[in-house]
C-alpha cells in the first residue's frame, strides 16, 4: 500500500476508533473496550499460531480490534468508500498502483469486496493495478440466482456478469481472482443450487476469462455462521466460544468442494483461506485480539488486512 493510501487508512481507522469509543461509553452492554493498534500483517507461522489458539479464547480481549461496537461496520466499504456498494466496470474501483500496465482483477460478489483490504497491500507491493468488479448477491460463477422480489431468476445479475466478463476480457489483465459467497444460494424456483451446478458455473466463468496472457485463480469460500458474531460476542463477552461455528457448518449449504473441483478441472490455482480463519473443526469469531467477522458471512476489514502477508505468499507465483 502506498504511503498516501496508508495515511488515509490509518486516519480513517482513528476516526472510526474515536466513534467506537464514544459508542462504547454510551452502550453499557457492549462495554467500554479500549481500541488497540492494528497488528502488522501476520506471517504464515503467526497466523497459524493465532488460529490454533483461537478456539481457547473465552473472554473478549481487553483491547479488541476493532472495538466491539464498531465490529458490525468494519467492512471494506468503510475504508475504501468507492467500493462500498458495487463496482460495475473495470475503471470504477481501482487501487494500489493505479497507473500500472499490469492489472489484477478481483471479480465476484461481496466476498470479492471482502478481501480488498487484504489484496490492496499485496498488489501495491507487486506494483500492480488492482481492479475490483463486484455486485452484491451476484456470484462470478455462471449460475442463476433466485430473486425473492421478482420470484424469478435475477436477470440483472446475469446481465451484469456477462457484461463484466466482456469488459475484463477486453482489459486483458495478467490475473483474475474469483471470489464468491456460496452459502445458501438459491437457484431456479428458490431451490438451493447443487454442487454440480455450482461447479459447472464456476468452470464456465473460468473458461471465459483465462487465456494465453491471463491467469485465473479461485478464492475459496469461508465457513458461514448461524449467529451474528458481533451481536453474539456482546451477549457472551466471557464465553466467546458460544459464538463459534463448526467447520463445515452442517446448518449451511456451501460449495467448497465444487469450487476446488472447478479450479482443478480448468487447471487454475485454488486458494483456500480456511486455514487462516478456522482450526480443523471450529471457527472462532475472535482470533488473537481481533474480531474476525463482521456478520455471518464476511471477514472484518481489520482481519482481512492482517492476512495480507499470507495472501501475498499464496499469490506469489501468480504475481511474480
Amino acid at each position: 500500500m502506498g504511503s498516501g493510501a496508508r495515511r488515509i487508512l490509518v486516519r480513517t481507522r482513528r476516526v472510526l476508533a474515536r466513534g467506537a469509543i464514544i459508542a462504547a461509553v454510551l452502550c453499557v452492554a457492549a462495554g467500554a473496550l479500549a481500541a488497540a493498534r492494528l497488528p502488522k500483517p501476520g506471517t504464515p507461522a503467526q497466523v497459524a499460531a493465532l488460529v490454533a489458539a483461537s478456539t481457547s479464547i473465552e473472554k473478549l480481549p481487553t483491547k479488541l480490534v476493532p472495538p466491539l461496537p464498531q465490529a458490525a461496520q468494519d467492512n471494506a466499504g468503510a475504508y475504501y468508500g468507492v467500493a462500498g456498494r458495487e463496482c460495475d466496470g473495470v475503471t470504477k474501483c481501482v487501487f494500489a498502483n493505479t497507473t500500472s500496465k499490469r492489472v489484477v482483477v478481483l471479480f465476484g460478489d461481496s466476498h470479492a469486496q471482502m478481501w480488498l483490504p487484504a489484496l490492496v497491500p499485496v498488489a501495491a507491493h507487486a506494483r500492480d493495478r488492482l481492479v475490483l468488479v463486484w455486485r452484491p448477491g451476484c456470484p462470478a460463477a455462471t449460475i442463476g440466482i433466485w430473486d425473492s422480489n421478482t420470484h424469478s431468476i435475477d436477470k440483472g445479475c446475469n446481465e451484469f456478469r456477462s457484461a463484466m466478463i466482456a469488459q475484463i476480457r477486453r482489459l486483458a489483465p495478467a490475473v483474475v481472482l474469483l471470489a464468491d459467497r456460496t452459502s445458501d444460494m438459491p437457484g431456479a424456483n428458490n431451490v438451493l443450487t447443487t454442487n454440480a451446478a455450482w461447479q459447472s458455473g464456476e468452470e464456465a466463468t473460468i473458461a471465459a476469462l483465462k487465456g494465453p496472457s491471463t491467469m485465473v485463480a479461485v478464492i475459496g469460500d469461508i465457513t458461514a455462521f448461524t449467529v451474528d458474531p458481533p451481536m453474539c460476542l456482546a451477549a457472551y463477552p466471557s464465553a466467546v466460544q458460544q459464538c463459534s461455528a463448526p467447520t463445515p457448518n452442517p446448518k449451511t449449504h456451501q460449495h467448497f468442494a465444487a469450487e476446488a473441483a472447478a479450479a482443478s478441472h480448468e487447471g487454475v490455482k485454488y486458494v483456500n483461506p480456511q486455514p487462516w480463519l478456522c482450526a480443523p473443526k471450529t471457527c472462532s469469531t475472535v482470533i488473537g485480539s481481533m474480531v474476525a467477522y463482521y456478520d455471518k458471512f464476511h471477514v472484518t476489514a481489520t482481519y482481512a488486512e492482517y492476512l495480507s502477508g499470507v495472501w501475498g505468499a499464496a499469490l506469489k507465483s501468480l504475481l511474480a
